[in-house]
């Protein structure tokens, strides 16, 4: 699903052998916008919704059939339109099936915003007709990174042996509380999904405006707009230091799309500046990429004090 890409993540446990599988309790399920490496995907044993990637004429799963590299090389070519979709009930109640046939009965899923998708609806929708299964669907308030970060935080809580409930108080304590900013190489495929106008996408391809977005709340807002890539990630990092307090204790994921070198700079910066108690670099996928075109960079976080 969207986010397995490539990356790194600190301070990452293997599963003892023998030891029980964390989903004898209760399963995680995140959806396709999440961004999680392989690593950290095993670790917490997470499950995905599939989301889906139009490109022109053609619908694909991401990350079914229809890699991060499949993606960005099928839009290369200039006036391809993307979009994305939902999954549908049938492929939601697959996926719970599935988990209830391997023994768990509690399953907490994390959905993106409800501005952003309709995710969440159809999710809620196929859990009210699970009989004798509890589901749990929490509205992240977010998106990307910031569903991932709840899912691990969830995850450490299920290996601690903390209960369902506990799980699904601590996941919607969080949600809407996972900072998020990112720069966009483009506003074109922003205009595309209805985030800026068409006049503002081209004046500012003429300008080379390179926009700072950020996620509150789920819902995406313009913070700033600065000439040249550069000077927008050393904005965005300026921002970050108005806010976070240096050597802060964070937990933090650099997202990209198409753009793992400067991913990995800016998570270096990050883990400099900062105590990264948890920090990883992940491809946000062909589900972000649709709607925010390749060429982004961001960085989700959230201070550890905050969720106690």
């Amino acid at each position: 699903m969207a986010g397995r890409g490539r990356g790194y993540a600190r301070g990452a446990r293997r599963r003892l052998r023998g030891a029980p599988r964390v989903s004898d309790r209760f399963a995680i399920v995140v959806d396709g916008t999440a961004c999680l490496t392989k690593d950290l995907e095993r670790e917490f044993d997470v499950r995905w919704l599939p989301l889906h990637v139009d490109i022109g004429k053609e619908t694909f799963t991401a990350n079914v059939d229809l890699s991060a590299e499949q993606f960005y090389a099928k839009i290369a070519a200039p006036g391809v339109i993307t979009g994305t979709s939902q999954p549908s009930m049938g492929e939601c109640r697959d996926v719970y099936d599935a988990i209830v046939r391997g023994g768990t009965t509690k399953l907490l899923v994390l959905t993106v915003a409800t501005e952003l998708s309709g995710t969440f609806s159809v999710a809620t929708t196929t859990a009210q007709a699970m009989p004798g299964v509890r589901v749990e669907v929490v509205d992240t308030r977010s998106l990307a990174g910031g569903i991932s970060l709840i899912a691990t935080a969830v995850g450490r809580l299920r290996r601690a042996g903390g209960s369902f409930d506990d799980a699904v108080a601590l996941a919607r304590r969080m949600s809407g509380k996972i900072a998020i900013l990112a720069v966009a190489d483009t506003l074109e495929y922003l205009k595309r999904s209805g985030r800026v106008s068409g006049a503002a996408a081209l004046f500012g391809s003429m300008l080379q405006v390179k926009p700072i977005l950020e996620v509150k709340d789920g819902v995406v807002h313009p913070l700033d707009k600065v000439r040249t890539r550069d000077k927008a990630v050393a904005r965005l990092k300026e921002v970050v230091s108005e806010r976070v307090p240096e050597g802060s204790r964070l937990h933090a994921c650099t997202l990209h799309t198409n753009e793992p070198e400067r991913a990995r700079e800016l998570g270096e910066w990050v883990q400099e500046r900062f105590h990264c108690v948890e920090h990883w670099v992940a491809e946000a996928g062909p589900v972000i990429g649709a709607r925010a075109g390749p060429g982004v960079i961001g960085l989700c976080w959230y201070r550890e004090d905050e969720t106690k």
